[in-house]
């Protein structure tokens, strides 16, 4: 090796030879650990844990799947009732208290005419 190899002290040309016996099932192997690594990461659970949460409040429940999709809806209907019951609140307050501005407007503008002696005021 120190001369330059096999083939120098040989005095011939010199093909390489590079044993990779075994290197295909090595590649596979390797390739098939990443696979495993990706499969758990794309199981790994991303979600917000929805999935977690409506498991533990149905979890009592027998194994019927409808009754576990009726309650899920139960539930959904009714917070969505709960948040349109309190937009209807909102904008009820909102309606009330500008109608009560505009009736206010209308008293001031009554009374403007009024003092400055225009309402009552023949033309």
């Amino acid at each position: 090796a120190k001369e330059g190899g096999l083939c120098t002290v040989l005095g011939e040309h010199c093909c390489a030879y590079v044993n990779q016996d075994k290197r295909i099932e090595k590649d596979l192997s390797q390739i098939w650990e990443k696979t495993k690594i990706l499969h758990e990461v794309a199981q790994d659970n991303t979600s917000w844990g929805f999935g977690d949460l409506i498991e533990k409040l149905t979890s009592w429940l027998p194994n019927l799947a409808w009754l576990k999709q009726l309650f899920i809806v139960t539930i959904i209907v009714a917070i969505l009732s709960m948040v349109l019951c309190v937009i209807i609140r909102c904008a009820w307050w909102y309606f009330q208290s500008t109608r009560d501005s505009y009736s206010e407007w209308k008293k001031n503008q009554l009374r403007r005419k009024l003092e400055s002696n225009k309402y009552l005021k023949k033309t």
